[in-house]
């Protein structure tokens, strides 16, 4: 297995984490949004591009078409969630 896939693993996990975890941020006016999802996407965000970095470099400019369709599903999961997590409740 790549060194690589193992970020994207971090990924995903760190957007499915998300779904266990919260701690909502008052904004005022009775709104709020989650901050500890937005903390945690911004970590998967980081580890989905370091991933790809690693996945483009080890095969010489090229990431293997299954990291790339992982990896544009892990982008699509974690800007899902981060859209859900800052939109004031």
């Amino acid at each position: 297995m790549p060194g690589y896939t193992l970020q994207l693993l971090v990924a995903l996990l760190l957007a499915g984490l998300t779904r266990l975890v919260s701690y909502p941020l008052a904004l005022g006016g009775g709104q709020s949004v989650d901050a500890l999802d937005a903390f945690l996407l911004v970590f998967a965000l980081v580890n989905l591009r370091l991933a790809w970095n690693a996945a483009n470099t080890a095969n010489g400019g090229r990431a293997p078409g299954w990291f790339v369709a992982l990896g544009l599903l892990a982008a699509a999961l974690i800007t899902w969630a981060m859209i859900g997590a800052l939109t004031p409740r």
